[in-house]
C-alpha cells in the first residue's frame, strides 16, 4: 500500500518551491482526500527520503508541518499515523453507527465487551417504562471505524431474546431490532462534554482526562414505546454533533 502511495509523489529540484513544501503538500492532498487511510501508518521518514532521492531531514521538516496542523501524529516505537478527523454527526435523523459510517463509505465494527441478560437496575427500568427486575439484555460495545477506535456504546434493550451471535453476523443493533419486530423510529438524545477514565482512555486509545463527548439516547418504536437505552462515549477528536436551527 505504502509502496504504490509513494509512486504517486513527485519531487522537482527545478523549481522555486522548497522540497519539504512539495511533499507537505502531496502528503498532506494524499492524507485529505482518504487515499492514505487511518489504518495505514506513513513510512518512516528514513524510507521516505531514500523513495524520494530527498534527504532525512528535508522529509522531516514536511512532517513536522503535517504535526503542526493536526494532521498526523507520531507513537513512539510504533511509527507515524494520520489523525482522526472529526466527523459531522447530523441531528435530523435517527440511524446507527453502523449506518452513519457505511454512509460515508467507511469501515464500521465492533468489539462485544459485555453481553448479559440481567435484571433492570430500577433507573433503567424506569427510563424503560419496565417493572424493576424485568430481564433486559445489556450490551456494551467498543466501537470502531477502520480499524481505529472511536467510541464506546453501553446499551440496555427490552428485547432480551436477542442472540450475541445474531449481533456478532450483523454488526448493527438497529438491524437485528428490525428484523426482530422491534424497528426503532423516534429517540430522544441529551449530549454532554466529559473527560475519559482510565479504563475508557485505554480502550480508546487516548489519554485519562482527554475530553469525550457523551450521547444519551432513548429510542423507542412505532407505538412510541422505549425500546433502548444508550449511553455512548465518542472521542471528541473524532466526532461532533452539528444542529441546523431556523427562526
Amino acid at each position: 500500500m505504502a509502496k504504490n502511495i509513494l509512486s504517486q509523489i513527485r519531487i522537482s529540484k527545478n523549481t522555486s518551491i522548497p522540497i519539504y513544501q512539495q511533499l507537505e503538500s502531496q502528503l498532506e492532498s494524499l492524507i485529505v482526500n482518504g487515499t492514505w487511510r487511518l489504518r495505514d501508518p506513513l513510512p518512516s521518514e528514513t524510507l521516505l527520503a531514500q523513495n524520494l532521492g530527498i534527504s532525512v531531514m528535508t522529509v522531516r521538516q514536511a512532517m513536522a508541518q503535517l504535526v503542526n496542523k493536526g494532521l498526523i501524529y507520531r507513537e513512539k516505537g510504533r511509527g507515524t499515523f494520520i489523525t482522526p478527523q472529526p466527523l459531522e454527526h447530523h441531528l435530523q435523523r435517527l440511524e446507527s453507527f453502523s449506518e452513519d459510517m457505511r454512509a460515508r463509505s467507511l469501515q464500521a465494527a465492533s468489539r462485544i465487551l459485555d453481553f448479559e441478560v440481567i435484571p433492570a437496575p430500577e433507573k433503567i427500568a424506569e427510563t424503560l417504562a419496565l417493572e424493576p427486575g424485568t430481564p433486559v439484555l445489556h450490551v456494551k460495545r467498543l466501537r470502531l471505524t477502520e480499524d481505529h477506535p472511536v467510541a464506546l456504546h453501553d446499551a440496555y434493550v427490552i428485547r432480551a431474546d436477542i442472540e450475541r451471535a445474531r449481533l456478532e453476523e450483523v454488526g448493527s443493533l438497529y438491524a437485528v431490532l428490525e428484523d426482530i419486530g422491534s424497528p426503532l423510529v423516534e429517540a430522544e438524545e441529551t449530549l454532554e462534554a466529559v473527560v475519559a477514565s482510565g479504563e475508557t482512555a485505554a480502550l480508546l486509545g487516548i489519554q485519562r482526562g482527554d475530553p469525550l463527548l457523551k450521547v444519551t439516547r432513548l429510542s423507542s418504536d412505532r407505538e412510541h414505546k422505549p425500546v433502548e437505552l444508550v449511553t455512548a462515549l465518542y472521542r471528541a477528536d473524532f466526532y461532533r454533533y452539528t444542529v441546523r436551527l431556523h427562526r
